[in-house]
């Protein structure tokens, strides 16, 4: 701590804010299509498959599951996702 800055009273709320932040000023985003969102995850793992991850890697056990479940409906009962 430096002692030689000192330290405001906390009793003391001349400084702090009293409005609330303008939600016009356009620093909120609006919500975005959770299809976009898929499509844009899905082109990431697609980009990220086959770089020579070591065992284990968390974006390629991802590209599994996605795998799967996106081609789960068109499994035959004797066909298996490779």
């Amino acid at each position: 701590m430096n002692a030689d800055r000192p330290i405001p009273n906390a009793g003391d709320r001349r400084g702090a804010i009293s409005q609330a932040p303008d939600i016009q000023s356009g620093c909120y985003l609006g919500s975005v299509p959770a299809a976009d969102v898929m499509f844009d995850q899905l082109e990431y793992l697609l980009a990220h498959t086959g770089q020579g991850c070591p065992t284990g890697c968390s974006d390629c056990e991802r590209f599994v599951q996605v795998k799967h479940w996106l081609l789960l409906p068109f499994l035959s009962t004797r066909s298996q996702i490779t």
